[in-house]
């Protein structure tokens, strides 16, 4: 990881502490999204210039993740999830700034024990990214679980939706061609067609379906 790279950690890191201070409307692609993207670029990171990590590497690695993560899981659990407005919206407290400081704390221990046991991967700086990304991981596993039992909805995403109404509706399997306007997956009440007929989009189908049969054996006549 280079100077500039690590000038970038850092800056994120104090633009999550100062949002969370101040406090923010929580939306889900952040809440779930971020911790995501930082892991995949900080392992990406540590592949890179042929570096081939060692048994010692590994294991200093995850004694650094399982640390990472459990500091998340105590930031998570100290959040303050309020309703403003209808949606979310969390704050860290000022005890929070403490598990910060922890987590840089544990993260030049691990990277000074790796260094003394000739882990020079785990003792490289590379792994910043991944270990915030750990991190943020470890919180998002406690503060999901807690949005959803609170019954308060994320709040919207720039398209007006929230992130799981973008997810489900996503990977929702597409309308039938012969289903009726305002009935995804045949739910609800039969509503008219375009031809006054109305009922089960696959009787209708079925019915259709004989009638051309029934022509082409006409045809053949």
């Amino acid at each position: 990881m280079s100077f500039f790279e690590v000038l970038a950690a850092v800056a994120v890191v104090v633009a999550l502490i100062a949002r969370q201070l101040r406090g923010e409307a929580l939306t889900g692609r952040r809440l779930m999204l971020l911790p995501v993207i930082l892991t995949v670029i900080g392992m990406a990171d540590l592949s890179r210039h042929d570096r081939h990590p060692a048994s010692i590497d590994v294991v200093c690695l995850v004694v650094g993740a399982l640390l990472a993560a459990a500091i998340g899981a105590a930031q998570g659990a100290t959040i303050r999830l309020d309703r403003r407005a209808g949606v979310l919206w969390a704050r860290m407290p000022a005890v929070g700034l403490w598990l910060w400081a922890l987590l840089v704390v544990t993260r030049v221990g691990m990277m000074a024990v790796a260094h003394v046991v000739d882990a020079k991967v785990a003792a490289s700086s590379a792994t910043i990214l991944l270990m915030l990304g750990v991190n943020r991981l470890g919180q998002a596993l406690v503060l999901v679980p807690r949005v959803m039992s609170s019954g308060v909805a994320f709040a919207p995403e720039r398209d007006g939706r929230t992130f799981p109404e973008q997810v489900s509706q996503r990977f929702a399997p597409p309308p039938l061609d012969d289903e009726a306007p305002g009935r995804p997956g045949g739910a609800g009440p039969a509503t008219p067609y375009a031809d006054g007929r109305q009922g089960d989009p696959l009787d209708l189908m079925r019915g259709r379906g004989r009638q051309r049969r029934a022509r082409r054996f006409g045809d053949f006549r």
